[in-house]
This record gives structure tokens, sequence and C-alpha cells, in this order.
């Protein structure tokens, strides 16, 4: 069966929305278990997991096939990268690990390695995506 390029971005379209409702309904979930239903961490790790492992896919993927521009980025990791850090400390002080200022010190640290290093991950694949576009050319 022959498949034109309307059937093809229909499908593409079609599996975006999928996962976009996806996506939001396992946030809607974990937060809804996390708040409402007080439950630990340990008792829905396994949804969390899931969660996190396609948001960092998605993000990867996107940086590699360049779907992700500089503007966009910049523009969306000024407000996501303090809203991440916000949320890592506050679940952490939430759950009573964090006591003291060296304990809050650490955390933010810790945070920020990890984002730098997810940023630094990001920004590789990106210019190596861009670099890959150039040679084609």
């Amino acid at each position: 069966m022959l498949r034109d390029e309307r059937i093809s971005g229909a499908t593409r379209r079609i599996a975006a929305r999928g996962f976009g409702m996806w996506y939001i309904l396992m946030l809607i979930a974990l937060l809804y278990r996390q708040f409402y239903l007080g439950q630990p961490v340990s008792e829905y790790w396994d949804i969390g997991l899931i969660f996190f492992m396609g948001t960092f896919y998605v993000s990867i993927a996107s940086f590699a096939h360049g779907a992700i521009y500089e503007h966009a980025v910049v523009r969306i990791g000024k407000w996501t990268a303090p809203i991440i850090l916000i949320t890592i400390v506050a679940l952490n002080y939430q759950q009573g690990q964090i006591n003291s200022a060296i304990d809050w010190g650490e955390v933010v640290v810790s945070a920020l390695v990890g984002l730098s290093v997810f940023g630094l991950v990001c920004y590789y694949l990106y210019r190596r995506w861009e670099g890959q576009n150039i040679l084609d050319d």
C-alpha cells in the first residue's frame, strides 16, 4: 500500500496529540498522588519513572534531530530550569530531607549539576545535528 505525505502527516499529528495527552495525564496522575492523596514516592515510583523516561527520550530525540530551535530553547529554558529547581527543592523539603542550610545547598547544587549535564548533552546533540545539516547542503 502506498502512503503519501498527507497520510504520513496525519499519522504524525495523531501520534503527537496522543503523546501530548499521555504526557499531561501522567503528570496529573503524579501530582494527584503526591499532593491530594499524600502518597509517598515509593508507592508510585514506577509511574514517575515512566513519565521521566518519556520526557527524557523526547527531549534528547528532539535535540538530536534538530526539532527544537535556539530561540525556543532559550525562551523555554528561562522558565523551565528555575521551575524544575524550585520543584526539586520543594519536594525534598516536603519529604523532610532538608533540615539545615547545608542540606538545602546540597540539594540546589546537585540539581544545578544535573540540569547542567542535561543542558550540555542537549546542546551537543543540537550542534551535532546542525553540523550534519550544513555538511549535507
